[in-house]
């Protein structure tokens, strides 16, 4: 999928400016052909498979934009 492929390496950012990592895949529905998911890493190298501890999801219903980066439509908060 062509505009999976240009999504991912991304910069993430909320509105309030702070950076959240960067898209590392994005989940699709192929039977609806709709995005569903971006899944963010926080840092480090985008290397190895499934979800580690350093990775988000971000339903893409929380993306405002997407342009040179992707735009979220409020803050992220980090969790422990």
């Amino acid at each position: 999928m062509r505009i999976k492929e240009e999504i991912i390496g991304k910069e993430v950012i909320d509105t309030s400016g702070l950076i959240i990592g960067k898209v590392k895949d994005v989940e699709v529905n192929f039977e609806t052909q709709l995005m569903e998911n971006f899944i963010i890493g926080k840092g480090g190298s985008f290397g190895g498979f499934g979800m580690s501890k350093n990775e988000i999801i971000v339903p893409y219903d929380s993306i405002r934009v997407i342009g040179d980066k992707v735009l979220l439509k409020g803050e992220m908060y980090e969790t422990v």
